[in-house]
């Protein structure tokens, strides 16, 4: 995915470490440089449905909140990545309330620790806090003193026209860009034309269905397109992809070429998918691509997507620490070549898949929120029509 603060997310040797966040392309590589990988976990999951496991991937990343409102990393220290990327999965879950309150409170008070500022401001991670606010209730205007939609804007064309964010987009190019669409549709701005126009452009297509349709991390557009290679680490990837249509899907806009197709084609046959075509299954690209799915308005859990092998959503699942895993790791989810142990990020990202939900959430309603105390009416319903919850800001 596509950031990491956490010392244990480093780049591999051979991928250049200039960048100070990672996408979930270059997770993807260093756990296969580490160790081969079986396309599961150890432990097979004792949630059978996607929103079950959610809600317990959800109840184990809530337990490691701390009373401040922060997730910490490996020293202790207060994680930013992670504390909003928990903050985001116990949202898209929809589980873990009052966990989610105090990460809203710690974000909002660490909002420059958080998104950067200036020149280093990160187009990723405003546009993941943008998604929070949006389900959480909030004015993203003046989150924590800071106008995040005008931080957003100001990185506009900072590398090159078109492209959110100033650094090198060689490896999340395409992933922050479309997670901006996302953050300003969830708060209900319109995206500047020049910036989706630059993600359409990304897109590849050619005559070969394992390229056709699909997105690299970031191309030069005069250069050709090519298939995912496991030699090179390059080529059109199930995450661009997949946050690719995602983003779309959110402003209605049409790609160039169905995506469909494309997944369909570079699809295991465990039915699940790496990060490359030829890579095994890993939670991460599995929740991104079903969330695409369902953000296109189909199912992963249908066809054509279920295979004899599997289907997308036991291949998501197979991940997921269940009852013959220690107590204390339950519910989280592990990664390939983490010899079963919980994966951190892993967990944080398999439940956009679980849920399935997709980005922008919406105005949230956990399930183990206190009684609704304000009423909110949707634009233009009447007032029978208005669905009672409770703002995360008003106390």
């Amino acid at each position: 995915m596509y950031l990491s603060d956490s010392p244990s997310r480093r780049l591999p040797a051979a991928i250049p470490r200039r960048l100070a966040i990672t996408a979930l392309a270059v997770l993807a590589v260093a756990a296969t440089l580490v160790t081969p990988i079986s396309g599961s976990a150890a432990g097979a999951a004792s949630a059978t449905s996607g929103p079950a496991a959610a809600a317990a991937a959800a109840g184990w990343l809530a337990a490691r909140v701390t009373a401040d409102g922060y997730v910490p990393d490996a020293l202790g220290d207060p994680s930013p990545g992670d504390t909003l990327q928990t903050s985001l999965a116990l949202a898209t879950a929809g589980v873990g309330y009052d966990a989610f309150h105090r990460t809203l409170a710690w974000l909002g008070a660490n909002v420059d620790a958080v998104t950067g500022t200036g020149t280093s401001a990160d187009p990723g991670q405003i546009a993941y806090l943008l998604i929070v606010i949006d389900a959480a209730g909030g004015d993203a205007t003046n989150f924590g003193g800071v106008d995040l939609v005008a931080r957003l804007d100001s990185t506009l064309g900072g590398f090159e026209p078109g492209l959110f964010g100033g650094a090198d987009p060689t490896y999340d190019g395409v992933f922050r860009q479309s997670l901006a669409i996302i953050g300003l549709e969830a708060v209900g701005e319109t995206p500047p034309v020049e910036a989706t126009n630059w993600l359409i452009a990304q897109q590849c297509g050619t005559s070969d269905p394992n390229v056709r349709g699909g997105w690299e991390a970031y191309r030069l557009v005069a250069d050709a397109c090519t298939a995912g290679s496991t030699a090179t680490f390059t080529g059109v990837d199930t995450n661009s992809t997949a946050i690719a249509t995602t983003a779309l899907a959110a402003i209605d806009r049409e790609p160039t070429y169905g995506t469909q197709p494309w997944f369909v084609a570079v699809q295991n046959s465990t039915g699940g998918w790496g990060y490359l075509q030829g890579l095994d299954d890993d939670p991460n690209s599995d929740a991104l691509v079903i969330q695409a799915i369902t953000a296109t308005g189909a199912s992963a859990t249908a066809t054509p997507f279920v295979l004899p092998g599997g289907d997308p959503l036991a291949s998501l699942l197979s991940f997921q620490l269940g009852a013959d895993a220690d107590p204390a790791d339950q519910g989280a989810f592990t990664f390939p070549g983490s010899d079963g142990a919980p994966n951190v990020l892993a967990t944080e990202q398999a439940t956009w898949g679980a849920m399935p939900r997709a980005f922008p959430l919406g105005l949230v309603a956990f399930s183990d929120a206190p009684v609704a105390t304000t009423t909110t009416t949707a634009p233009g319903a009447t007032p029978a029509a208005a669905v009672e919850t409770t703002s995360h800001f008003t106390g």
